[in-house]
């Protein structure tokens, strides 16, 4: 079955199986630098605000062997479970309820101009700063909206407020977490290996690597959209201050970046071309942040984007 029938399909039976007066939704929404999904939504007569499932990777689930039947009851129970009382049409439309619930992240402006025409947004070197509501989490995942620009009306507020808002709380509900690559090497190694992981035989591994310029994983607690990291509040500034030293910046996705010190003898050129690389064989599409460092300078604490020719070329600074 292609994907154009599986729609269908998917279609025809969940008419079958949901109560009367519920309408199936299919259209496609726009995701991060171009991307586009299948998005379902069922809606009420009595309410136009609900949840959409993704059918993109159902379909996937599909060629792996799960039927159609079993993806149809799988997004009807998802639909049944009660939203949280904030995610209601009323409390969405009320700025002042929602106003500790407006969390920020990072995409690239080019690779992301419609969406951006949208969005309200606060541009940021060659990135962009986008807004979300943070609406609930639970073990399965988490529950946020995108902020568009006919809430930003209703509300009758301005993007550099959101920011403001933004910049608060998105510290609070996703703290930051900077580990060294050894540590991630290690966990990734723990939950691989299993009971034959030897932390000490790791550590010879490690130790024995050759390499003068560390590496740390910056992202938050959560691991999404953790790239935004970058933005809080004197975060950069402290962990340069650990180093005495400006920092190189590698964006590993819109989930996390990567940090080094900007010590004599490295490469801006070579970690441009890490970084594109990378990004070509490893990132997917819809994650990607950028394809060239940035460098966090102390003197003046602000960020910067690093051309490939070793120079800098523009700056921010949110301080």
């Amino acid at each position: 079955m292609n994907y154009t029938k599986f729609l269908e399909t998917v279609n025809e039976t969940l008419e079958k199986i949901l109560p009367k007066g519920q309408n199936i939704i299919i259209r496609p929404v726009p995701k991060n630098n171009g991307i586009v999904l299948d998005g379902l939504s069922i809606q009420t007569d009595d309410s136009h605000v609900t949840p959409v499932v993704y059918l993109n990777p159902y379909y996937e689930q599909y060629l792996d062997g799960m039927t159609i039947q079993e993806i149809c009851q799988d997004i009807k129970s998802l639909f049944e479970q009660d939203l949280p009382p904030f995610a209601s049409e009323e409390c969405l439309e009320d700025f002042e309820s929602m106003k500790s619930r407006v969390m920020m992240k990072l995409i690239h402006a080019d690779s992301n101009e419609k969406l951006l025409s949208e969005i309200p947004h606060i541009p940021c070197l060659d990135l962009a700063i986008v807004f979300y509501l943070f609406l609930d989490r639970n073990p399965v995942g988490q529950m946020t909206a995108l902020i568009h620009n006919d809430l930003l009306e209703l509300w009758q507020t301005t993007p550099k407020k959101l920011f403001c808002l933004a910049r608060q709380n998105t510290p609070k509900t996703y703290p930051a977490e900077i580990r060294s690559m050894s540590d991630v090497m290690k966990e990734i190694a723990r939950l691989h290996i299993g009971k034959d992981y030897s932390e000490e035989t790791l550590n010879q591994i490690l130790d024995e690597e050759d390499d003068p310029s560390p590496l740390y994983v910056l992202s938050n607690q959560n691991g999404i959209y953790g790239a935004c990291c970058i933005l809080y509040q004197d975060l950069l500034k402290n962990f340069a201050d650990s180093f005495g030293s400006d920092l190189i910046i590698l964006p590993s996705s819109i989930h996390e970046v990567l940090l080094t010190p900007d010590e004599q003898g490295l490469s801006y050129d070579y970690l441009n071309s890490m970084v594109v690389q990378i990004n070509h064989s490893e990132v997917p599409v819809e994650d990607q942040l950028s394809n060239h460092i940035y460098l966090y300078t102390r003197k003046d604490d602000q960020l910067h984007m690093v051309s490939r020719s070793d120079s800098l070329s523009g700056s921010s600074d949110f301080n």
